[in-house]
Parts: structure tokens; sequence; C-alpha cells
């Protein structure tokens, strides 16, 4: 039981943090284009924020999974 709730655990912090992401960059979009920047640099700004949000990505996970704290071998301490 309490192996299951890690891996649970790990998909909600995912969730939140890929949210905070999308709204940063599309914040980061919304203001270059409030600036001035040309309409047609529009895709080329996706293509960027896609891979940025790829690469935080991998590297959050890669962390999550490597040093989130394991349930089990905390209930065998107080066990």
């Amino acid at each position: 039981m309490a192996t299951s709730f890690r891996p649970f655990a790990i998909f909600v912090e995912l969730i939140i943090i890929v949210a905070l992401m999308y709204s940063l960059f599309m914040g980061m979009n919304l203001g270059l284009i409030d600036l001035g920047l040309d309409r047609k640099y529009l895709k080329f700004l996706k293509i960027i924020a896609l891979l940025m949000s790829c690469l935080i990505l991998f590297f959050l996970v890669s962390h999550l999974i490597t040093f989130y704290p394991r349930l089990l071998t905390v209930a065998k301490i107080k066990g």
C-alpha cells in the first residue's frame, strides 16, 4: 500500500509542474507579442517553448523519480 502512493504523488507533482510551466511560457509568449514581436515568429516561439518545457520536464521527472522519498523504507525504519 505504501509503495503505490509514490507513483501517484510523483504524477500529481508533475501535473502541477506542467501547469506552472504552461502558464509561464504562455505569459512569456504574450509578453513578447505585446512588446512588438512580429506574429511571423510565433511558430518559432512555440517550438522553442515546447523544447524548453520538454527538457525541463525530463529533468524534473528524473529528479522526482530519483530523490522522491521511498515510503517503504521509512515504514521499515519505524516498524
